[in-house]
């Protein structure tokens, strides 16, 4: 395992997360004053979440023909770029609505361009093993949960996210030289050999989609205070990194079903309870490396692709919370984690990884 770039990827995707959701979030409803309203402050976020998790299959197509096209730096200089703009914008001035939409516009496009480049390191280089890309993917997660528990309380300023960002930038260039993701995916033994590939890619994104709509409606009425709010934050996170781990051991279609159906009475019967709902948020994120090594096995040649329609599904799951509540909508979520378990079972391989070493 190429583990320089492994951390700097896992860093980075920490940290671009982090300043994505202070440049986007609005704590002190200075933004959606400026705006000019509820609406269009809406408006902006859901703009950036479809730039930056809608762009990344026509990214990683691009990435795909262009393997030496240094996608994660430059995704760390447009978010950097993106937070500069929306940063210059004093209080109670309407006509500054022009540099909010251009800051969501190179964060979002920023954001898409970063996943790209990280997470097709993670599948080339991930030696047959689905470790990798829990990794990665799990520190963005700590960066979502920190970003919303920091707006309200950043005061860092430029003088952090300007060398913080560059950072970032460098050694993601350094890993992009050094380790260049040029060749195949590694991944075997996930994905289910005996039904066609738009069968399994069909049933893999399915289930990243639903389980996209069911993690909206957890239930988690302790979330009480911004501190408890980082919690259900760690637990994705944890949940993530140690998915690939578990199904590297145990198997992928064991693993991912196992774990679905096996947090689903946690996350119900935890709605006020935090220890026993952060559970079954740990097992309901296990899920993550392993749908992604489904696609990413029948897409070996095209590792900005398989990363990119995950991600797109993921939006395509999200969509109704931006337009409806769906938060604890039990009769809802019951059938989305069950019907998802379904589609791990019947993509997913029951062996274990081939256990490729890199040289």
């Amino acid at each position: 395992m190429k583990n320089f770039p492994l951390a700097a990827y896992t860093f980075s995707h920490f940290a671009v997360d982090y300043v994505c959701l202070l440049a986007v979030l609005d704590p002190w409803g200075q933004k959606e004053a400026i705006l000019g309203g509820t609406q269009n402050y809406a408006l902006f976020v859901i703009t950036y979440n479809f730039l930056a998790f809608g762009l990344q299959m026509i990214i990683g197509a691009f990435c795909d023909e262009h393997r030496k096209f240094p996608a994660s730096a430059l995704g760390c200089i447009l978010v950097l770029i993106g937070a500069l703009c929306g940063a210059f914008i004093p209080e109670a001035y309407p006509e500054y609505a022009f540099n909010l939409w251009v800051s969501v516009l190179f964060v979002g496009i920023g954001n898409a361009f970063f996943h790209v480049g990280g997470g097709m390191e993670s599948l080339v280089h991930s030696g047959g093993k689905l470790r990798r890309s829990g990794i990665f993917v799990s520190s963005g997660a700590l960066g979502v949960a920190l970003g919303i528990y920091n707006c309200s309380r950043f005061t860092g300023g430029l003088l952090f996210i300007v060398p913080l960002m560059i950072f970032c930038a460098a050694i993601c260039l350094i890993a992009h030289l050094k380790y260049p993701a040029e060749s195949e995916t590694e991944i075997t033994g996930v994905a289910n050999e005996k039904i066609g590939i738009w069968a399994v890619l069909g049933l893999a994104l399915l289930s990243v989609t639903i389980r996209s709509f069911g993690g909206t409606a957890i239930p988690m009425e302790w979330k009480t205070t911004a501190e408890l709010g980082l919690l259900s934050g760690f637990g994705a996170f944890f949940g993530k990194f140690v998915g690939g781990f578990a199904a590297d051991f145990f198997g992928a279609r064991r693993t991912g079903t196992a774990t679905l159906l096996a947090s689903l009475p946690f996350i119900i019967f935890g709605s006020g309870n935090m220890v026993v709902s952060v559970i079954g948020i740990i097992l309901f994120n296990m899920t993550m490396p392993i749908t992604l090594g489904i696609v990413a096995q029948r897409l070996p040649k095209n590792p900005g692709i398989a990363f990119g329609l995950t991600t797109a599904a993921l939006l395509l799951g999200a969509v109704p919370s931006f337009f409806a509540v769906t938060s604890g909508k039990i009769l809802l979520l019951i059938p989305a984690v069950i019907v998802s378990a379904a589609c791990i079972w019947f993509s997913a391989e029951n062996k274990k990884p081939s256990g490729v070493h890199e040289k």
